[in-house]
């Protein structure tokens, strides 16, 4: 949730009164702990020199402050977001964006260098495979008067697959600050999904997550068409979902993924999850792989 016009003209209004703000750039992460509302933790995201100055010429405190009187009025508002959020410096313009409750401590391990998001991945696939059987049976269910032995028989669509991954990657992203592309009104961006990361004057400064899903075809072909994309993109995390018809092919698959990996020249390090859809046995598997950069 974006900042209202009022706090995005107090922010302005404070800021401006710090010459050095015009060379900063990075990002206060800031969220309450306990229920009143009041803020307990801000985490700084500069280059080392930048975080120095932000600090020393009392622009760090000043901001801290207003945003300490933001929250709990906010709070007192009984507004949806209140307790947590994100303020964006560049050189320009600041930017203040409010988080879900609670969602302040994740924002700024999202942020660390050392940041690992595949477990997470690998859990959300695990549940998805997990809602997905139990809504085969419920199907069978409904046409084999309550016997759900015939469950696999149900078939769970291309479509259906996507938007299910993809609804619960886009919500994670939105709740960690990132510019999810798709979500809402806007498209696609060079990949089927995206987490980017933009400064106040909506510079792209990082890209999180990328990722490919190929469920229409099955072919090597096609998968490794798709996964081509994801070897040249600049992200920390990749993401490919593929599907095919036995255990045996998605084994196979990620062979020949991994063997394109190995052979793709990285400028940068990054970490990859490999995700196979076998029908027969209605389950996901996973290959993970980190590449260090050249």
């Amino acid at each position: 949730m974006n900042a209202t016009e009022d706090e995005q003209h107090q922010l302005e209004m404070l800021v401006s009164k710090y010459d050095q703000h015009r060379a900063l750039r990075g990002e206060l992460v800031f969220g309450a702990i306990d229920d009143e509302g009041r803020l307990d933790v801000a985490t700084p995201f500069f280059d080392e020199a930048d975080y120095a100055e932000f600090k020393s010429s009392g622009l760090r405190d000043a901001l801290i402050g207003l945003l300490d009187d933001m929250m709990i009025g906010r709070s007192k508002q009984g507004v949806g977001c209140a307790h947590d959020g994100i303020l964006r410096l560049s050189s320009s313009k600041t930017a203040l964006e409010w988080l879900p409750e609670g969602a302040s401590r994740d924002a700024a391990d999202a942020r660390r260098a050392d940041w690992n998001l595949i477990p997470w991945l690998i859990e959300q696939l695990d549940l998805i495979q997990h809602a997905t059987i139990e809504w085969k049976k419920a199907r069978s269910a409904e046409k084999n008067d309550g016997d759900t032995a015939r469950w696999k028989k149900e078939i769970w669509r291309s479509p259906d697959k996507n938007h299910a991954i993809k609804s619960v990657l886009a919500a994670e992203g939105q709740r960690l600050g990132f510019q999810v592309l798709p979500a809402g009104s806007r498209g696609e961006w060079l990949y089927d999904l995206v987490w980017r990361r933009l400064d106040a004057n909506r510079n792209l400064t990082c890209m999180p997550l990328a990722v490919e899903i190929e469920m229409s075809d099955s072919s090597l072909g096609g998968i490794r068409y798709d996964f081509n994309k994801l070897l040249q993109a600049h992200a920390n995390h990749k993401l490919m979902v593929f599907q095919v018809k036995t255990e045996g092919e998605v084994e196979s698959t990620f062979e020949r993924l991994e063997e394109s990996i190995q052979v793709y020249p990285h400028s940068a390090s990054c970490r990859y999850l490999l995700c196979g859809w076998n029908t027969q046995q209605n389950a996901f598997s996973f290959k993970t792989r980190e590449v260090a950069s050249i």
